[in-house]
């Protein structure tokens, strides 16, 4: 089975708020959804309609059980899943603020609830990698020396049999030891990658400069030959030759979390369709203005349909989004 977009991650259970507007101390009760930012980023992109796997390690558990019925709905490949005996699944419980945006806290015990960090060189099958067009990660794997090894050998394959290595950091400071170890990691990671995704706060941290150009110019220049930037009410797109902004399309956000993914899986399946940047943008930032409007990591997230409907609906009659080019 050849995929079109390959994910090498985390798969957690989000417990969403059944009430929003208070902190995480006055939630009524919380729903179960699976999560994590590259499973959630492989089901948006199924329901755009690309053939999808995940490559990681779950719990041995209910939730892990949980997490694969959600898979095998959602039409993602799991013959590369590893379930880990003796070990939890992942959790994370959030709220979300009057303004729409998530406040996380996570669970993830050494030894008992972390099974992503069981995943060694071993497990990486190189004809499962080598079969896809797109192999996309987050930091989760980075953030223990182990796995990190592991990470390594699949971005190895990835390259040795041309496959395209995007990445998005989804940073979770809180999960590291240090902000050193932080940086020093992504830079090397940035090396073997060719397309970037990330907020402005997450490439400030990586680059260590201020203004949004020279951000996205410098980690042009450490390796990736796409790097897309989130900034507050606008995507800044930069290659080696061009860069071009984009307006976000906004959403009263009823829940943003997995908006970032959202938006990753959108702009992946505009890129593995071969459309242009610009046109790839529009299709990410849609597919994120949609899933805000309902609660629940997945619950919003389009077909290809309700995206294109979405992006005709807005630019026929908001101002022109034509990019602007600099």
């Amino acid at each position: 089975m050849r995929l079109d977009l390959m994910g090498l991650g985390s798969a957690i259970i989000d417990f969403a708020p059944a009430n929003t507007g208070v902190p995480l101390s006055k939630v009524r009760a919380f729903i179960p959804f699976a999560g994590g930012a590259v499973a959630n980023i492989l089901v948006a992109a199924s329901r755009l309609g690309l053939r999808t796997g995940f490559l990681g390690c779950i719990g041995d558990d209910e939730f892990g059980a949980f997490l694969m019925r959600d898979f095998e709905r959602e039409g993602v490949d799991t013959s590369c899943v590893k379930r880990v005996r003796d070990r939890a699944t992942g959790l994370a419980f959030y709220s979300v603020d009057e303004r729409g945006e998530r406040h996380y806290v996570f669970y993830r015990v050494p030894g008992h609830s972390d099974p992503e960090t069981t995943l060694k060189p071993e497990d990486i099958k190189p004809e499962y990698i080598a079969q896809c067009k797109v192999l996309h990660f987050s930091e989760a794997l980075l953030r223990c020396k182990e796995t990190r090894n592991t990470v390594f050998k699949a971005l190895s394959v990835a390259k040795e049999n041309g496959v395209m290595i995007s990445y998005d950091p989804n940073m979770r400071m809180e999960l590291w030891t240090s902000r050193e170890e932080i940086i020093e990691t992504q830079r090397e990671v940035l090396r073997v990658v060719d397309v970037f995704l990330a907020t402005l706060r997450e490439a400030k941290l990586i680059i260590g400069k201020e203004s949004a150009e020279e951000v996205a110019d410098s980690i042009c220049a450490l390796g990736p030959s796409t790097v897309v930037i989130r900034e507050s009410n606008r995507y800044r797109i930069a290659t080696r030759a061009r860069t071009l902004t984009l307006p976000i399309f906004k959403a009263k956000a009823v829940d943003s979390s997995g908006a970032g993914d959202a938006f990753d899986a959108g702009f992946l399946t505009g890129v593995i369709k071969d459309w242009s940047l610009d046109k790839a943008v529009l299709l990410g930032s849609a597919v994120a203005a949609l899933k805000v409007l309902k609660v629940g990591t997945r619950a919003g997230l389009p077909s290809m349909e309700e995206a294109v409907r979405f992006i005709r609906k807005r630019t026929g009659t908001n101002h022109s989004r034509s990019p602007h080019v600099t």
